[in-house]
């Protein structure tokens, strides 16, 4: 591999979680030769006192020890919000080193975790196509590869990018609601409309993320994201104290030590697809499914087809 990536970490006010993403990270087995940036976000304004406590804190344990070679931290001194903390980090990071990769203060890490995004960077660096790493792959029911290319680009689980693929990233809302607003068939990956009301909530100005921009810029470029077949990592924060998101264990996986990386086809693995489709859609879709591979071979046979009750 040529020169690691710097690695970016963004928190706010879990002083806990973040401590259990540095403690798994500082473990990984190329951490003692990367260069960490932590971005600390500042407080809201008319922040209570006990708010104002816990950003200390969150401030402390970023600063608490050497977790890898290099730690930088970076103490916002107000509220920029998620999505500006990350946006403007990454494009300031990656401009800087030609990659990065990303997480927020929730990820638990396995040890492998970064020895598998190295090489994947680097593996497939100049391929204009791939423009996204995930470190996170949700829970499935069959083996699938041991990487694979999917066209979402997950955010929770820790990811990666290269400068050459970044610069396309665009905050013009309105430009991708209009391609998209005549194609959400398309564009509504995991079916359902979840997709297509995150991309109309940026639009409206309800919601201000940068994970959906991202997805509707690559899609448009039909570009796409490499996955490990078994999760490196695990989200901890879709707890009582997620902000963004809602309580549930339903993203909860136990994370691989690594996973190896060698070059795969470059397009869409349809059997992963499916699965991921069919984490979304629940059991419904996988008795949806089953049916309708039991009323063509009862249909073969002239026999009456079972209805979904």
């Amino acid at each position: 591999m040529n020169a690691l990536a710097p690695i970016i970490i963004f928190c706010y006010n879990r002083p806990y979680h973040l401590e259990q993403t540095l403690e798994t990270l500082s473990r990984n087995e190329l951490a003692n030769l990367s260069t960490l940036y932590i971005y600390c976000d500042g407080p809201k304004e008319g922040a209570s006192d006990e708010m104002r406590q816990k950003i200390a804190e969150v401030r402390q344990v970023a600063r608490k020890r050497q977790w890898c070679k290099e730690v930088h931290v970076v103490e916002r001194e107000e509220n920029v919000g998620l999505m500006n903390n990350i946006v403007g980090a990454v494009t300031e990071i990656v401009n800087q080193y030609g990659r990065v990769i990303t997480m927020e203060d929730d990820i638990i890490t396995s040890k492998g975790y970064l020895r598998f995004m190295n090489e994947a960077l680097e593996l497939y660096k100049d391929d204009e196509q791939v423009m996204h790493i995930s470190g996170y792959m949700w829970p499935h029911k069959h083996k699938l590869p041991n990487t694979f290319f999917y066209e979402v680009p997950y955010p929770g689980g820790g990811w990666a990018t290269w400068q050459r693929a970044w610069k396309h990233y665009t905050d013009d809302t309105k430009s991708l609601f209009d391609y998209w607003c005549t194609r959400w068939d398309e564009f509504n990956k995991f079916g359902d409309n979840y997709l297509q009301k995150q991309l109309e909530a940026n639009y409206h100005g309800t919601m201000k993320t940068w994970f959906i921009k991202w997805h509707a810029v690559m899609l448009k470029m039909n570009a796409l994201t490499l996955y490990p077949g078994q999760s490196l990592t695990n989200n901890i924060g879709f707890d009582d104290q997620a902000t963004n998101c809602f309580a549930t264990t339903k993203f909860d996986v136990v994370p691989v030590d690594y996973v190896p990386v060698t070059r795969q086809t470059i397009k869409e693995n349809k059997r992963a697809a499916r699965e991921i489709y069919a984490f979304y859609q629940g059991r419904w879709y996988n008795r949806r499914r089953r049916t309708r591979l039991i009323n063509k071979v009862l249909s073969f046979f002239h026999l009456p087809q079972i209805k979904l009750s």
